[in-house]
């Protein structure tokens, strides 16, 4: 059954209020009935002794002088006895005196004691009269009349408790909604923020109730981490729609030149050189078609890279094995290294590991010097920054072009790339918090690549836009 938080708490005062109070007032009453059993004795000895003397006269002259009429030291007696239950002096089995409520038999002993006679109960207290002991003062109280006290107490508790009953009911609802209201408010805010907001609109966490802040605190993590999935999934869509629309378009053109081909192919009068030089050109455009594709995979990967994918990384061990792959895959250019030990950089080491690929491959392919020869230097340094530099050999680029070769599907005519090496180095950079550029070569013409990386760790700028459009 669904219960607002305050009427809960409104029953639990309710319950709570007036059990404490009976159990309260049951205690003090169990420790009211002992003090009055004991002062109920206190008072029964106290009047013994106080009554003993002149009782111990009437008993003497009662005994012995029996000629003698003790009327006078009876009327004195039964004043001073005067009070609760009653009195009796007795010699031997015989009442010389009887005063009040006292049960028809007497009890032995001293006392203090209870004695009962049929359902009625008594408690005693009895002095010896004398110093031969032949006659005894018995004091009585009937414990009805403790019973009423004690029951008048009861009644009083039984009314204290259900008073406590109403006021527990009243102080649960009022400090109850008291209690919830900033609960209250943190529902009201939350369900104020039902969609992402550009102006990331959270809850307040000043409420000055711990328990309530640490809720606050806990709901705006869990919306950062909504709002952040919806963004993830908005830019997973949105990569998704401009790899698809960047696909069709670039991949149009040598698909129909695919088709053409394959058309000749089939032509009967195609010679035996016309049908090789199709079957190469058909191979190229495969080559070109596999490399567009793997690279706008790479591009694609790195706009929806999450920062969990970052880790301590060695950039030289990643720089020192792309240039032995390069070595491998371009035998005819030459490449030296100047690279240190070790470079520790927080990042992606897929990514960096790109970086250090297309930059080499770039310099390789278009570093080519006038006399054939390919000459690459491979840098590394960490000061301020990070730096890795490739740097070629080749006719250089004009500085008012070193800016465009960024740009996605960038070529220079007749180069067997795709045109987005460059652009996935500069995307790599960014990711990384650093920046990328080109720049003419310090040792003479050619062309200087540069690659500048934080050395602290920091989150890398988004720009918003896709590196896909």
């Amino acid at each position: 059954m669904n219960m607002k938080l305050s009427t809960r708490f409104a029953l639990c005062l309710a319950v709570a209020v007036p059990l404490l109070v009976a159990l309260a007032g049951l205690v003090v009453l169990m420790l009211l009935s002992q003090d009055l059993r004991a002062q109920r004795d206190e008072q029964l000895a106290a009047r013994a002794r106080a009554l003993a003397p002149m009782a111990t006269a009437y008993a003497w002259r009662t005994g012995l002088l029996r000629a003698v009429p003790p009327n006078l030291l009876e009327q004195r007696l039964l004043a001073a006895a005067a009070g609760p239950g009653g009195a009796c002096v007795v010699a031997g089995d015989e009442k010389l005196l009887v005063i009040g409520d006292v049960p028809g038999t007497l009890p032995a002993g001293a006392g203090p004691g209870d004695y009962a006679e049929g359902d009625r109960q008594w408690r005693f207290v009895a002095a010896e009269l004398g110093p031969r002991g032949r006659a005894r003062l018995i004091l009585f109280e009937s414990d009805e009349r403790l019973a009423g006290q004690i029951a008048a107490l009861r009644d009083r508790l039984g009314s204290v408790t259900l008073v406590a009953v109403g006021v527990g009911v009243v102080a649960g609802l009022v400090l109850g909604r008291f209690a919830v209201r900033p609960l209250s408010r943190l529902g009201g805010q939350a369900r104020a923020i039902d969609a992402p907001s550009s102006s990331g609109t959270r809850l307040a966490t000043t409420a000055g109730v711990t328990e309530i802040d640490e809720l606050a605190r806990l709901l705006n993590d869990l919306l950062d981490r909504r709002d952040a999935a919806v963004a993830r999934t908005g830019e997973a869509l949105e990569t998704a729609r401009a790899f698809a629309a960047t696909a069709a378009h670039e991949l149009r053109t040598p698909l129909t030149s695919m088709g053409t081909n394959l058309t000749l192919l089939d032509h009967p009068g195609l010679d035996a050189a016309d049908r090789a030089e199709t079957v190469a050109d058909l191979a190229a455009e495969h080559g070109r078609l596999q490399r567009l594709i793997t690279m706008l995979r790479r591009l694609a990967r790195g706009e929806l890279l999450d920062a969990s994918a970052f880790a301590e990384t060695d950039l030289a061990g990643i720089v020192n094995d792309a240039i032995e792959d390069a070595r491998r895959r371009h035998p005819h250019a030459t490449i030296t290294a100047r690279v240190p030990d070790a470079v520790r950089v927080r990042g992606w080491a897929e990514g960096l590991r790109l970086v250090a690929d297309n930059l080499l491959d770039n310099a390789a392919v278009h570093g080519t010097d006038a006399s054939g020869r390919t000459s690459i230097t491979v840098t590394l340094e960490c000061g301020d920054e990070i730096v890795l530099a490739v740097q070629d050999t080749g006719p250089g680029i004009e500085p008012e072009c070193r800016e465009a070769v960024f740009a996605r599907f960038h070529r220079r005519p007749g180069s067997p790339g795709s045109g987005l090496g460059l652009t996935l180095v500069r995307q790599q950079a960014a990711l990384h918090g650093g920046t990328a550029w080109l720049g003419a070569s310090l040792d003479g013409p050619g062309t200087r690549a540069e690659v500048r990386l934080p050395v602290t760790e920091r989150e890398a700028p988004r720009s918003g836009r896709s590196w896909l459009e």
